[in-house]
C-alpha cells in the first residue's frame, strides 16, 4: 500500500519534461514488446504453412513416383519396337490391337460389343428374309407356292410389308452399329499406342498452392486467402512414330 501511494508523489515532484520523457520510454517498450510479439506470431504461422505445404508436395511426390514406376513397368511389358502402326494393322484382327498393347482388360469390351451387334444383326436379316418370302407368298398368283413366314403365318399383305421394312431397316441399322464399332476397335489400339511413347505425369496439370506475400501496410510477409495456379504444360515423344 504505502508503494503505491509513493509512486504518484515520486511523479508529481518530478519535472514536467521528465514525466513526458518516462512516457515516451513507456510507450516505445510497449511497443517494441507488441511488435515482437506480432513477428513472432507470423513466423509461427508462416512455419506453420511451411510444414504443411512440405508435407502435402511430398506425399505428392510419393504419389508421383509410384505412378511413374507402374507406367515403367508396364512400358517393358511391351513388344520391342512397338509402334502405332503395327498396332492399327494388328487391329483389322478383332482384338488383335488391344492384346498388341497389352491391354487385355478391353477383350471382353471389343468381343462382347463385336458379338452382341453380329447376333443383333443376323436375327434381324433372318426376320427380313423370312417375312419377304410371306410377303412375296401373298402377292404370288402361283397357288402352288408355300412360303409362309413362321413368326407371321396369319397376316395379310400389307402388314407382312411393313413387318419385312421394319426388320429390313433394324438390320441395316446393326450393319452401321457393327461396322462403326469395329472402327473405333482400330482407333482405340492406334490412339492408345500413340499415347503410350508421351511423358504424361501429374506435372502437365495446374498445380494449386497456398500463397504468401508481402505487405507494403504491415511491412512483412503474411499468408494470404488467395491460390497461386501454375500451369505446366509440356509433353515429349518418347519414340518417333514412322508410317
Amino acid at each position: 500500500m504505502f508503494g503505491s501511494n509513493l509512486l504518484p508523489l515520486v511523479l508529481c515532484k518530478m519535472p514536467a519534461y521528465l514525466r513526458h520523457s518516462l512516457f515516451v520510454l513507456f510507450l516505445f517498450i510497449s511497443q517494441n514488446k507488441f511488435t515482437y510479439a506480432q513477428q513472432d506470431s507470423t513466423i509461427q504461422e508462416l512455419d506453420t504453412i511451411d510444414n504443411t505445404q512440405f508435407l502435402r508436395e511430398s506425399r505428392a511426390r510419393k504419389k508421383i513416383y509410384k505412378k511413374e514406376a507402374r507406367r515403367e513397368r508396364f512400358l517393358s511389358t511391351l513388344p520391342k519396337n512397338h509402334n502405332p502402326k503395327t498396332a492399327t494393322l494388328l487391329a483389322l484382327i478383332p482384338g488383335g490391337g488391344q492384346i498388341y498393347n497389352r491391354r487385355y482388360w478391353k477383350l471382353p469390351i471389343v468381343y462382347g460389343g463385336l458379338g452382341v451387334l453380329t447376333y443383333l444383326t443376323i436375327d434381324s436379316y433372318t426376320e427380313y428374309a423370312c417375312f419377304r418370302k410371306a410377303y412375296l407368298h401373298t402377292v404370288d398368283e402361283n397357288s402352288f407356292t408355300n412360303d409362309v413366314c413362321a413368326l407371321a403365318p396369319d397376316l395379310d399383305s400389307l402388314s407382312l410389308k411393313i413387318y419385312r421394312d421394319n426388320a429390313q431397316e433394324s438390320a441395316e441399322l446393326f450393319v452401321i452399329g457393327l461396322t462403326l464399332f469395329y472402327g473405333l476397335t482400330i482407333i482405340d489400339a492406334f490412339v492408345d499406342a500413340h499415347l503410350m511413347h508421351f511423358d504424361i505425369s501429374d506435372d502437365l496439370s495446374m498445380k494449386i498452392a497456398p500463397k504468401v506475400e508481402y505487405s507494403f501496410v504491415t511491412q512483412r510477409f503474411v499468408p494470404t486467402v488467395g491460390l497461386s495456379v501454375i500451369p505446366k504444360l509440356s509433353a515429349k515423344l518418347k519414340y518417333p512414330v514412322h508410317f
